[in-house]
């Protein structure tokens, strides 16, 4: 049964012509050329590469382009920006933003800078952002500037910079400063920057600070019990999931269908079978946790002896075309629950089976392995590569995906050689990156699938040798 563990504990394993009027705005573009990331977060070489580059290409759009809104309305500017960027038009949307510029940080002791800042970040615009922090320390307004530190710091989780997630939020005086749902996101936040660097107990204390009458405490509980699982208190993880699942008893969300997972996998880490079979039966079958689900409630079957069990969840999931690393797990342990129920030649043709869907998986993901530097990064496909879910899902690569996209939307307009350069160059670093973590995931998924082929040709052999 340790492969069945180890597979158990894997799992919790974004119109202006010069003149003397906007001469300010002018000068405040060469401050976000030369003063970006004031923050004291060091960004990498890509992304100091990305947003000088973007920023002056948006200049030198600004200059010629003569139909973009200008208002000192801030709700009129968040709206339009909203709207350009629904529709995929992140030029319009990252332009208004900029020409606007003026009047926003005139208006800086607004709430709606925070908006400004999210869009932009949206945007991948670091830039804006840091140069309204900037003009909100100058002018010594705190609450925009912590305002506009917590989405910084929301944008850096998306990116994976958990470091500077925590040097922004951690002991700096941001979070008393932020309204209740605010300061209790940067306390998620803080938490899961902390689990990443595997400071489990350490993160505990910021997920107990989200109290039940937040919008954020369901999560917070899910991560405060992998935290306790981290550390083998299975009691204290099961309690916490618990009092997330209390919070909404009538409505489930996916967000319940995980909970229940989480749940579900740690009650077959320390044995509890039959409860973890209950929870896994609380996940709705029209759930991006359907898969998971079954695969759990197969081992936790499995691990009672109820063989027949088992092997009808697993065989539910063979059926399945879904590209899924649930779905390929199953055939490996069908072959084996047909082991263990005395079924000689049915566990042969299950290990043959299975022989034959990971030697196809694995050659399939192979060459897609050695293509990917083929593979346009917005293409809708690119997430069908994956097995994962959480490969899939990935965040860094998404943004990375994001900024792509973006700088080929600029490179559809009328710029001139040496900004057509600029951005040109950008792409290609953002594109290595891309390229590099593509294929750091698709690795370990090559790596699992290889390893079930192993086991299965063990598995096989092991047959044959007892006959």
């Amino acid at each position: 049964m340790t492969a069945l563990y180890k597979i158990a504990q894997n799992f919790l394993a974004i119109t202006l012509a010069i003149s003397v009027k906007h001469k300010q705005l002018l000068l405040l573009m060469l401050f976000f050329a030369q003063h970006s990331y004031s923050s004291n977060v060091a960004p990498s070489s890509a992304d100091r590469l990305f947003s000088a580059a973007t920023v002056a290409a948006y200049q030198d759009l600004i200059q010629n382009k003569k139909t973009v809104l200008t208002t000192e309305d801030i709700d009129r500017i968040i709206k339009v920006s909203e709207s350009a960027i629904a529709s995929k038009d992140t030029i319009t949307a990252t332009t208004t933003i900029l020409v606007n510029m003026p009047a926003i940080t005139r208006q800086i002791h607004l709430p709606q800078i925070q908006q400004i800042a999210a869009l932009a970040l949206s945007l991948h615009n670091i830039a804006i952002a840091e140069s309204l922090l900037k003009v909100a320390k100058n002018q010594g307004d705190t609450s925009s500037e912590v305002r506009i530190i917590f989405e910084l710091a929301k944008y850096n989780a998306d990116q994976g910079q958990w470091g500077n997630v925590i040097t922004m939020l951690k002991d700096s005086g941001v979070i008393e400063n932020l309204g209740k749902d605010d300061a209790d996101e940067s306390n998620l936040l803080i938490g899961n920057a902390l689990q990443q660097q595997k400071k489990h107990r350490e993160a505990i204390a910021f997920y107990e600070k989200v109290k039940a009458n937040s919008p954020h405490y369901r999560l917070a509980q899910l991560n405060l019990s992998t935290a306790y699982i981290r550390q083998d208190w299975w009691s204290d993880a099961h309690v916490a999931i618990q009092n997330a699942l209390k919070i909404s008893p009538s409505k489930k969300d996916d967000l319940d269908y995980r909970l229940y997972t989480v749940l579900g996998y740690s009650q077959i880490q320390f044995g509890f079978y039959r409860d973890a079979r209950e929870s896994f039966r609380n996940v709705s079958l029209k759930s991006s946790y359907t898969n998971r689900a079954l695969l759990g409630l197969g081992m936790a079957a499995l691990h009672q002896e109820d063989f027949i069990g088992a092997l009808t969840a697993f065989n539910h999931l063979r059926g399945k075309k879904d590209n899924d690393i649930s779905v390929a797990e199953s055939y490996l342990l069908s072959a084996f629950t047909l082991r263990q129920l005395g079924q000689h030649e049915a566990a042969v043709t299950g290990y043959q089976e299975a022989i034959a869907y990971y030697s196809i998986l694995n050659k399939k993901q192979a060459a897609t392995l050695s293509n990917l530097v083929n593979r346009d990064a917005n293409s809708p496909s690119i997430d069908a590569i994956f097995l994962r879910p959480e490969s899939r899902n990935n965040k860094p690569l998404r943004q990375l995906a994001e900024k792509i996209h973006l700088l080929d939307n600029l490179l559809t307009q009328p710029l001139s050689n040496g900004h057509v350069t600029a951005l040109t160059n950008s792409k290609t670093s953002l594109q290595k990156d891309y390229l590099a973590t593509a294929q750091q995931l698709l690795a370990a998924e090559q790596e699992a699938i290889t390893s079930y082929l192993s086991q299965s040709k063990f598995g096989l052999a092991t047959l044959y040798d007892g006959k």
